[in-house]
């Protein structure tokens, strides 16, 4: 369905979909009469024009939303602001489109939408249904615990079968939101203590979405702000999270502490990070065998070795799982694009989708969400954005500029 109140632009936008392999089966102009088709026909995509005026266009986002969960949501407008675009995250929008749209978003959304027939955005209501939650853990700063839990995030979300919500429990130097370049504006810590947050729509509206459709709930900048958080609110609030999302993904802190034991204790399965620096081996070691003696079962925990640095005669993959005494399960190849990806804050399933480490994170994260990852094509467009501007919100500055085209 389209709605769109200028037939000119609708009639060019139904070329743009149809030549993508998106068939319109409806089109209506804002108002009730798009309100009352979307509640009699349930369509998979829904394509809203954002213009003026915006709270018009709203009202038909909310109504969508709330009529039919299942259905993917691209909202498309011819200028960007971070106030209209978080209005629609939080509105529960799939996609936004600014500017010109391209002919390989087009497919790209097309692809999407095919996905779609196999995804549920919202919770189901079946109080028993609850997603998969994985706690990425490793016991040494530096070693890519959190470019792991990015990466993992991203390449789960666009592969669009699974919803995925990464939250930053790091309580030192949480470092996921410049890492998916995202700014914050709510916490983990001030949802975890406020009860209120524990109802969908409000939590939903504290999320940030990021471009591969994963969901991001940051850490405080400030550490004191997780003094009054109790691991127990830590937990409700996760086991809550479980509810709404197919995969929550867990970033923990680069030391073992309560953090750490509360993420561990309540996860479905333990990623655990480590290098093949002497230290992180040593504390690897320690870190599976504390695992072990709480009862975790083997096959329960990832063991995956990321390769930061191209040292000759560093140790084998023999020679990690000897010494932590556990398979390793995946590793991550050295790959001068994930330095680079993490500078501009993308993931490098994103940045790079076909590089070594790229896919090694892809087989990770199809491990455990139950997919055969396969690498989407990256957008030439959007790449080229990112590689000029080094940001999301600068190509968009820059998309707005550019008029509107469709």
């Amino acid at each position: 369905m389209v709605i769109e109140s200028d037939e000119h632009v609708r009639e060019l936008m139904r070329g743009k979909l149809e030549a993508a392999g998106i068939s319109v089966s409806a089109e209506r102009p804002h108002g009730i009469a798009a309100q009352q088709a979307i509640q009699e026909m349930r369509p998979e995509v829904i394509f809203i024009s954002i213009e003026q005026p915006i709270q018009r266009a709203m009202q038909v986002v909310d109504f969508a939303r709330a009529q039919s969960p299942a259905s993917m949501i691209v909202a498309y407008s011819s200028a960007w602001s971070p106030t209209l675009e978080r209005r629609l995250m939080q509105s529960g929008v799939n996609d936004f489109l600014h500017g010109k749209i391209t002919r390989q978003q087009m497919k790209n959304i097309a692809e999407r939408a095919r996905r779609m027939t196999r995804r549920t955005y919202a919770p189901v209501p079946d109080a028993e249904h609850r997603g998969r939650i994985v706690s990425v853990i490793g016991q040494k700063g530096g070693i890519g615990k959190t470019t792991t839990s990015t990466n993992l995030a991203a390449a789960i979300a666009s592969e669009g079968s699974k919803t995925v919500l990464l939250i930053d429990l790091d309580t030192r130097f949480g470092d996921v939101a410049v890492m998916m370049d995202v700014k914050p504006d709510y916490t983990v810590s001030e949802v975890a203590r406020d009860s209120t947050y524990l109802d969908r729509d409000a939590f939903r509206s504290v999320l940030l979405r990021h471009d591969s459709g994963a969901f991001v709930l940051p850490a405080p900048r400030d550490y004191r702000s997780w003094l009054n958080c109790s691991t127990e609110q830590l937990q409700e609030m996760v086991r809550f999270a479980a509810g709404m999302f197919d995969m929550v993904i867990l970033d923990t802190p680069g030391t073992y502490n309560d953090v750490v034991g509360a993420a561990t204790e309540i996860a479905d399965r333990v990623v655990v990070v480590t290098s093949t620096d002497l230290t992180s081996l040593k504390n690897t070691s320690l870190l599976i065998e504390h695992l072990e003696l709480k009862g975790r079962k083997e096959a329960e925990v990832l063991v995956t070795l990321v390769h930061g640095h191209d040292v000759d005669g560093a140790p084998s993959k023999a020679d990690v799982e000897f010494a932590v005494s556990h398979a390793v399960n995946h590793e991550v190849p050295f790959d001068r694009n994930v330095r680079k990806a993490s500078q501009l804050g993308i993931p490098v399933v994103l940045y790079t989708p076909r590089t070594p480490a790229a896919l090694a994170f892809g087989r990770l994260a199809g491990d455990l969400a139950g997919f055969a990852y396969a690498p989407a094509e990256a957008d030439p467009v959007r790449g080229r954005f990112f590689r000029v501007f080094g940001s999301r919100k600068a190509a968009a500055s820059r998309g707005s500029r550019e008029g509107v085209a469709v």
